[in-house]
Protein backbone atom coordinates (compact mmCIF):
# COMPACT_ATOMS: atom_id res chain seq x y z
CA UNK A 1 0.00 0.00 0.00
CA UNK A 2 1.62 3.47 -1.06
CA UNK A 3 1.89 5.96 1.49
CA UNK A 4 0.10 9.52 -0.13
CA UNK A 5 0.70 12.57 2.00
CA UNK A 6 -1.90 15.06 1.55
CA UNK A 7 -0.29 18.25 3.20
CA UNK A 8 -0.93 21.99 3.97
CA UNK A 9 0.21 24.52 6.04
CA UNK A 10 -2.36 27.21 5.86
CA UNK A 11 -5.74 24.93 5.76
CA UNK A 12 -7.63 23.99 8.67
CA UNK A 13 -7.46 19.99 8.95
CA UNK A 14 -11.45 20.32 8.10
CA UNK A 15 -10.73 22.06 4.96
CA UNK A 16 -13.94 20.40 3.16
CA UNK A 17 -11.88 20.18 0.22
CA UNK A 18 -8.78 18.89 1.03
CA UNK A 19 -10.06 16.30 3.91
CA UNK A 20 -13.54 15.19 3.29
CA UNK A 21 -13.15 15.16 -0.34
CA UNK A 22 -9.51 14.64 -1.14
CA UNK A 23 -8.34 12.85 1.94
CA UNK A 24 -11.54 10.69 1.33
CA UNK A 25 -11.14 9.67 -2.11
CA UNK A 26 -8.12 8.40 -1.67
CA UNK A 27 -8.26 6.78 1.07
CA UNK A 28 -11.12 4.81 -0.17
CA UNK A 29 -9.72 3.34 -2.54
CA UNK A 30 -7.47 0.65 -0.51
CA UNK A 31 -4.54 1.27 -2.53
CA UNK A 32 -3.28 4.45 -0.45
CA UNK A 33 -2.42 5.24 3.45
CA UNK A 34 -3.19 8.69 3.72
CA UNK A 35 -1.29 11.06 6.10
CA UNK A 36 -3.49 14.12 6.31
CA UNK A 37 -1.69 16.80 7.59
CA UNK A 38 -2.81 20.42 8.22
CA UNK A 39 -3.49 22.97 10.64
CA UNK A 40 -5.10 22.65 14.33
CA UNK A 41 -8.19 24.13 14.86
CA UNK A 42 -11.19 23.97 17.99
CA UNK A 43 -12.33 20.99 16.36
CA UNK A 44 -10.67 17.73 17.29
CA UNK A 45 -10.52 15.08 14.30
CA UNK A 46 -12.83 11.96 14.83
CA UNK A 47 -14.49 8.95 13.15
CA UNK A 48 -11.42 8.83 11.33
CA UNK A 49 -11.93 6.61 8.37
CA UNK A 50 -9.48 3.54 7.63
CA UNK A 51 -6.48 4.36 5.82
CA UNK A 52 -6.54 7.52 6.95
CA UNK A 53 -4.36 9.06 9.74
CA UNK A 54 -4.44 12.80 10.67
CA UNK A 55 -1.66 14.99 11.91
CA UNK A 56 -1.97 18.44 12.92
CA UNK A 57 0.36 21.88 12.88
CA UNK A 58 0.08 24.29 14.92
CA UNK A 59 -1.80 27.46 13.91
CA UNK A 60 1.24 30.29 13.74
CA UNK A 61 1.15 33.55 11.93
CA UNK A 62 1.98 34.55 8.36
CA UNK A 63 5.35 35.05 9.62
CA UNK A 64 5.57 31.81 12.05
CA UNK A 65 4.26 29.27 9.46
CA UNK A 66 7.90 28.66 8.35
CA UNK A 67 8.25 26.47 11.49
CA UNK A 68 5.51 24.33 10.07
CA UNK A 69 7.39 23.87 6.64
CA UNK A 70 10.36 22.59 8.35
CA UNK A 71 7.67 20.24 10.91
CA UNK A 72 6.91 19.21 7.21
CA UNK A 73 10.33 18.53 5.57
CA UNK A 74 11.02 16.62 8.61
CA UNK A 75 8.23 14.59 8.27
CA UNK A 76 8.72 13.77 4.81
CA UNK A 77 12.43 13.05 4.82
CA UNK A 78 11.71 10.33 7.82
CA UNK A 79 8.62 8.81 5.97
CA UNK A 80 9.52 9.08 1.88
CA UNK A 81 5.66 8.89 1.21
CA UNK A 82 5.20 7.67 -2.23
CA UNK A 83 3.39 10.99 -3.30
CA UNK A 84 2.36 14.37 -1.88
CA UNK A 85 -0.24 16.22 -2.30
CA UNK A 86 0.17 19.77 -1.44
CA UNK A 87 -2.29 22.63 -1.38
CA UNK A 88 -0.80 26.08 -0.57
CA UNK A 89 1.74 28.18 -3.03
CA UNK A 90 4.09 28.99 -0.64
CA UNK A 91 4.79 25.36 -0.45
CA UNK A 92 5.98 25.41 -3.46
CA UNK A 93 9.71 26.36 -2.10
CA UNK A 94 9.51 23.14 -0.10
CA UNK A 95 8.86 20.73 -2.76
CA UNK A 96 11.79 22.16 -4.52
CA UNK A 97 13.68 21.39 -1.80
CA UNK A 98 12.01 17.78 -0.98
CA UNK A 99 12.98 17.20 -4.89
CA UNK A 100 17.11 17.61 -3.45
CA UNK A 101 16.62 14.65 -1.32
CA UNK A 102 19.55 11.86 -2.02
CA UNK A 103 17.26 8.76 -4.15
CA UNK A 104 14.05 9.44 -3.45
CA UNK A 105 11.97 10.46 -6.31
CA UNK A 106 7.80 10.82 -5.34
CA UNK A 107 5.12 12.22 -7.22
CA UNK A 108 4.53 15.87 -6.16
CA UNK A 109 1.05 17.35 -7.31
CA UNK A 110 -0.54 20.50 -6.75
CA UNK A 111 -3.93 21.22 -5.92
CA UNK A 112 -4.06 25.14 -6.74
CA UNK A 113 -7.20 26.80 -5.21
CA UNK A 114 -6.53 30.37 -6.44
CA UNK A 115 -4.42 32.09 -8.64
CA UNK A 116 -1.92 33.57 -7.02
CA UNK A 117 -0.94 36.39 -9.52
CA UNK A 118 -4.41 37.52 -9.80
CA UNK A 119 -4.72 37.85 -6.10
CA UNK A 120 -1.45 39.82 -6.17
CA UNK A 121 -3.20 42.38 -8.58
CA UNK A 122 -6.17 42.89 -6.34
CA UNK A 123 -3.21 43.94 -3.65
CA UNK A 124 -2.23 46.48 -6.68
CA UNK A 125 1.70 45.14 -6.21
CA UNK A 126 4.63 46.91 -7.96
CA UNK A 127 4.55 45.46 -11.29
CA UNK A 128 8.06 44.66 -10.64
CA UNK A 129 7.06 42.48 -7.56
CA UNK A 130 4.20 41.09 -9.64
CA UNK A 131 6.83 39.96 -12.61
CA UNK A 132 9.27 37.93 -9.86
CA UNK A 133 6.35 36.08 -8.49
CA UNK A 134 5.08 35.09 -11.55
CA UNK A 135 8.74 34.12 -13.04
CA UNK A 136 9.75 31.83 -9.63
CA UNK A 137 6.27 30.26 -9.66
CA UNK A 138 6.92 29.36 -13.22
CA UNK A 139 10.32 28.04 -12.18
CA UNK A 140 9.27 26.53 -9.04
CA UNK A 141 6.29 24.51 -10.73
CA UNK A 142 8.64 22.46 -12.61
CA UNK A 143 8.87 20.59 -9.33
CA UNK A 144 5.49 19.01 -9.71
CA UNK A 145 4.45 16.00 -11.56
CA UNK A 146 0.71 17.55 -12.15
CA UNK A 147 -1.14 20.53 -11.61
CA UNK A 148 -5.01 20.37 -10.17
CA UNK A 149 -7.10 23.51 -10.78
CA UNK A 150 -9.59 24.23 -8.49
CA UNK A 151 -11.41 26.44 -11.54
CA UNK A 152 -11.51 26.40 -14.74
CA UNK A 153 -10.19 29.97 -15.41
CA UNK A 154 -7.26 29.59 -14.04
CA UNK A 155 -5.53 26.97 -16.90
CA UNK A 156 -5.78 29.98 -18.83
CA UNK A 157 -2.64 31.80 -16.99
CA UNK A 158 -0.66 28.43 -16.94
CA UNK A 159 -0.62 27.30 -20.43
CA UNK A 160 2.87 26.89 -20.10
CA UNK A 161 2.86 24.08 -17.70
CA UNK A 162 4.30 20.60 -19.81
CA UNK A 163 3.45 18.38 -17.27
CA UNK A 164 -0.32 16.68 -16.70
CA UNK A 165 -3.01 19.01 -15.55
CA UNK A 166 -6.93 18.28 -14.86
CA UNK A 167 -9.63 20.62 -13.79
CA UNK A 168 -11.35 19.48 -10.59
CA UNK A 169 -13.78 21.43 -9.26
CA UNK A 170 -15.00 21.59 -5.51
CA UNK A 171 -18.85 19.92 -5.89
CA UNK A 172 -20.05 18.49 -2.69
CA UNK A 173 -19.56 15.35 -1.26
CA UNK A 174 -22.88 14.61 0.37
CA UNK A 175 -23.88 10.53 -0.07
CA UNK A 176 -24.84 10.18 3.80
CA UNK A 177 -26.05 13.05 5.05
CA UNK A 178 -29.74 12.83 6.45
CA UNK A 179 -32.00 14.57 3.93
CA UNK A 180 -34.10 16.91 6.25
CA UNK A 181 -37.43 18.59 4.88
CA UNK A 182 -38.24 20.98 8.40
CA UNK A 183 -37.44 24.62 7.92
CA UNK A 184 -36.89 26.90 10.12
CA UNK A 185 -39.71 29.28 11.45
CA UNK A 186 -38.68 32.05 10.40
CA UNK A 187 -37.59 32.52 6.61
CA UNK A 188 -33.14 31.66 7.13
CA UNK A 189 -31.04 33.22 4.70
CA UNK A 190 -27.10 31.00 5.70
CA UNK A 191 -24.50 31.65 4.63
CA UNK A 192 -21.62 29.02 4.65
CA UNK A 193 -18.00 29.59 4.14
CA UNK A 194 -14.90 31.77 4.95
CA UNK A 195 -15.82 35.70 6.05
CA UNK A 196 -14.42 39.27 4.89
CA UNK A 197 -15.64 41.55 3.04
CA UNK A 198 -14.44 40.02 -0.45
CA UNK A 199 -16.59 37.12 0.30
CA UNK A 200 -18.89 39.19 1.22
CA UNK A 201 -19.04 39.86 5.03
CA UNK A 202 -20.27 43.53 4.90
CA UNK A 203 -23.11 42.97 1.72
CA UNK A 204 -24.72 40.26 4.33
CA UNK A 205 -25.02 42.98 7.10
CA UNK A 206 -26.17 46.12 5.13
CA UNK A 207 -28.89 43.72 3.62
CA UNK A 208 -30.00 42.54 6.74
CA UNK A 209 -30.18 46.23 7.94
CA UNK A 210 -32.24 47.28 4.96
CA UNK A 211 -34.80 44.15 5.38
CA UNK A 212 -35.24 45.08 8.88
CA UNK A 213 -35.56 48.61 7.91
CA UNK A 214 -38.49 47.04 5.20
CA UNK A 215 -39.93 45.36 8.94
CA UNK A 216 -39.21 41.91 6.93
CA UNK A 217 -39.55 39.30 9.64
CA UNK A 218 -36.13 36.84 9.07
CA UNK A 219 -33.02 35.49 10.50
CA UNK A 220 -29.43 34.91 9.05
CA UNK A 221 -27.13 32.34 10.09
CA UNK A 222 -23.56 33.45 8.93
CA UNK A 223 -21.01 29.84 9.10
CA UNK A 224 -17.83 30.23 9.24
CA UNK A 225 -14.45 32.11 10.38
CA UNK A 226 -12.49 34.77 9.32
CA UNK A 227 -9.79 37.01 10.72
CA UNK A 228 -10.50 37.88 14.38
CA UNK A 229 -9.98 41.99 13.59
CA UNK A 230 -12.42 41.46 10.53
CA UNK A 231 -15.41 39.40 12.98
CA UNK A 232 -15.00 41.71 15.54
CA UNK A 233 -15.86 44.53 12.96
CA UNK A 234 -18.78 42.54 11.74
CA UNK A 235 -20.01 42.30 15.72
CA UNK A 236 -19.76 45.91 16.17
CA UNK A 237 -21.98 46.78 13.21
CA UNK A 238 -24.06 44.19 13.78
CA UNK A 239 -24.57 45.83 18.06
CA UNK A 240 -24.52 48.96 16.74
CA UNK A 241 -27.55 48.53 14.44
CA UNK A 242 -29.34 46.78 16.56
CA UNK A 243 -29.37 43.81 14.69
CA UNK A 244 -28.89 40.64 17.39
CA UNK A 245 -31.93 39.50 17.07
CA UNK A 246 -31.44 39.27 13.28
CA UNK A 247 -27.84 37.95 12.65
CA UNK A 248 -26.24 35.14 14.20
CA UNK A 249 -22.07 34.69 13.74
CA UNK A 250 -21.94 31.20 14.37
CA UNK A 251 -17.98 30.59 14.06
CA UNK A 252 -17.14 27.05 12.46
CA UNK A 253 -18.68 24.21 12.50
CA UNK A 254 -18.71 20.36 11.44
CA UNK A 255 -20.05 20.07 8.29
CA UNK A 256 -22.40 17.51 8.96
CA UNK A 257 -24.17 19.90 10.88
CA UNK A 258 -23.37 22.53 8.93
CA UNK A 259 -25.52 21.10 6.02
CA UNK A 260 -27.99 20.34 8.09
CA UNK A 261 -28.37 24.15 9.28
CA UNK A 262 -28.10 24.71 5.30
CA UNK A 263 -31.19 22.58 4.55
CA UNK A 264 -33.53 23.89 7.61
CA UNK A 265 -32.53 27.41 6.20
CA UNK A 266 -34.62 29.01 3.04
CA UNK A 267 -32.15 30.60 0.50
CA UNK A 268 -28.45 30.68 0.54
CA UNK A 269 -26.11 33.88 0.03
CA UNK A 270 -22.36 34.75 -1.65
CA UNK A 271 -21.74 38.02 -2.37
CA UNK A 272 -18.42 37.63 -3.52
CA UNK A 273 -17.33 40.90 -5.00
CA UNK A 274 -15.70 41.02 -8.52
CA UNK A 275 -12.16 40.10 -7.56
CA UNK A 276 -9.62 39.23 -10.45
CA UNK A 277 -9.77 35.39 -8.92
CA UNK A 278 -13.22 35.28 -8.32
CA UNK A 279 -14.19 36.40 -12.05
CA UNK A 280 -16.07 33.39 -13.80
CA UNK A 281 -15.71 31.06 -11.24
CA UNK A 282 -17.79 27.80 -9.31
CA UNK A 283 -17.81 28.64 -5.96
CA UNK A 284 -18.38 25.81 -3.73
CA UNK A 285 -21.42 27.38 -1.41
CA UNK A 286 -23.52 27.64 -4.16
CA UNK A 287 -23.29 23.97 -5.09
CA UNK A 288 -23.85 22.56 -1.46
CA UNK A 289 -27.07 24.77 -1.10
CA UNK A 290 -27.79 23.44 -4.47
CA UNK A 291 -27.56 20.00 -2.78
CA UNK A 292 -29.72 20.87 0.25
CA UNK A 293 -32.21 21.73 -1.87
CA UNK A 294 -31.93 25.24 -1.47
CA UNK A 295 -32.52 28.35 -3.82
CA UNK A 296 -29.51 31.16 -3.70
CA UNK A 297 -28.49 34.42 -4.40
CA UNK A 298 -25.42 35.02 -5.59
CA UNK A 299 -22.58 37.62 -7.31
CA UNK A 300 -23.66 37.83 -11.36
CA UNK A 301 -20.26 36.78 -12.20
CA UNK A 302 -20.13 33.47 -10.61
CA UNK A 303 -21.39 30.23 -12.19
CA UNK A 304 -24.04 32.41 -14.59
CA UNK A 305 -23.82 29.15 -16.68
CA UNK A 306 -25.31 27.10 -13.55
CA UNK A 307 -28.13 29.47 -12.96
CA UNK A 308 -29.21 29.76 -17.54
CA UNK A 309 -29.46 25.86 -17.50
CA UNK A 310 -31.05 24.87 -14.29
CA UNK A 311 -32.68 28.21 -13.07
CA UNK A 312 -31.56 27.25 -9.00
CA UNK A 313 -30.89 30.94 -7.87
CA UNK A 314 -30.70 34.49 -8.84
CA UNK A 315 -27.58 36.31 -9.65
CA UNK A 316 -27.49 40.14 -8.36
CA UNK A 317 -25.05 42.75 -8.58
CA UNK A 318 -23.82 42.58 -5.41
CA UNK A 319 -22.62 46.92 -5.76
CA UNK A 320 -26.33 47.45 -6.14
CA UNK A 321 -27.95 46.70 -2.83
CA UNK A 322 -31.75 48.08 -3.99
CA UNK A 323 -31.17 45.25 -6.00
CA UNK A 324 -30.09 42.58 -4.11
CA UNK A 325 -32.49 43.94 -1.50
CA UNK A 326 -35.32 43.30 -4.59
CA UNK A 327 -34.47 39.84 -4.70
CA UNK A 328 -33.67 38.84 -0.87
CA UNK A 329 -37.23 40.23 -0.94
CA UNK A 330 -38.81 38.16 -3.77
CA UNK A 331 -37.51 35.15 -2.69
CA UNK A 332 -39.16 35.54 1.03
CA UNK A 333 -42.52 36.62 -0.48
CA UNK A 334 -42.40 33.93 -3.65
CA UNK A 335 -42.33 30.77 -1.44
CA UNK A 336 -43.70 28.09 -4.06
CA UNK A 337 -40.89 29.91 -6.47
CA UNK A 338 -38.11 29.79 -4.36
CA UNK A 339 -39.32 25.87 -3.58
CA UNK A 340 -39.15 25.08 -7.20
CA UNK A 341 -35.28 26.58 -7.62
CA UNK A 342 -34.68 24.77 -4.91
CA UNK A 343 -35.99 21.34 -6.04
CA UNK A 344 -34.08 21.84 -9.36
CA UNK A 345 -30.64 22.99 -7.57
CA UNK A 346 -30.98 19.35 -6.14
CA UNK A 347 -31.57 17.88 -9.35
CA UNK A 348 -28.72 19.92 -10.77
CA UNK A 349 -26.69 18.62 -8.27
CA UNK A 350 -27.60 14.57 -8.43
CA UNK A 351 -26.93 14.82 -11.96
CA UNK A 352 -23.59 16.94 -12.32
CA UNK A 353 -22.16 19.36 -9.82
CA UNK A 354 -21.00 16.19 -7.20
CA UNK A 355 -17.92 15.44 -6.04
CA UNK A 356 -17.95 11.84 -7.54
CA UNK A 357 -17.31 12.91 -11.06
CA UNK A 358 -14.60 15.08 -9.65
CA UNK A 359 -13.53 12.06 -7.33
CA UNK A 360 -13.25 9.95 -10.98
CA UNK A 361 -10.98 13.02 -12.46
CA UNK A 362 -8.74 13.27 -10.18
CA UNK A 363 -8.25 9.66 -9.47
CA UNK A 364 -7.65 9.43 -13.50
CA UNK A 365 -5.31 12.08 -13.05
CA UNK A 366 -3.05 9.90 -10.12
CA UNK A 367 -3.26 7.12 -12.02
CA UNK A 368 -1.52 8.91 -15.31
CA UNK A 369 1.03 9.54 -12.67
CA UNK A 370 2.38 5.86 -11.29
Amino acid sequence: MKLFYNISSVHPWNDTRIYFRQAFSFGETGMHKVKHIAIENNLIPDNIPANIEVELLAKRSRKGRMLNWIALYQKIKKDKPDVIQFHDPELLILMNIIRRIPRYHPVIVYDMHENVPKVLMRKKIPKIALSMYRYLERQLLRTCNGVVFAEMTYKDDYRFLTCPTMDVYNYPKIPLMKESKEKEDVFTFIYLGSISDIRGGETMLLLALRLVELKKKFHMRIIGTGREVYIEKLKTFILDNGLEDYISLEGVMAFDKAFESIQKAHAGMAFLVPDPNFMGGKTTKCFEYMAAGIPFMVSDFLIQDVLDKWRCGVSVDVANMDETVQSAVHLMESPEEAAKMGELGKAAYRQEYNWENEEEKLRSLFDKLK
